[in-house]
């Protein structure tokens, strides 16, 4: 059935949930534990995991002589 066949705008019954607050506060209890579990998880994985330094401890450009080819090309006027 349709939105269009019902005309009549029937009030509305007004609160007419219930929240349980002893559910409530234990959902956010809960909660809280997962955050500290994940955030601990977290830490750990920071102080565990160490990563290699980049190119190691020589901090100085290379000269540009150092720059090598594959080969020479080869004369193709001859």
């Amino acid at each position: 059935m349709s939105i269009a066949d019902h005309f009549d705008h029937a009030p509305d019954a007004g609160f007419v949930r219930s929240y349980d607050s002893q559910a409530a506060r234990r959902q956010f209890q809960v909660s809280l534990v997962l955050i500290l579990i994940l955030s601990v998880a977290a830490f750990a994985l920071g102080l565990l995991v160490r990563f290699d330094d980049p190119g190691g401890n020589n901090n100085a450009p290379l000269p540009v002589h150092q720059v090598h080819f594959a080969g020479n090309l080869a004369d193709l006027r001859g």
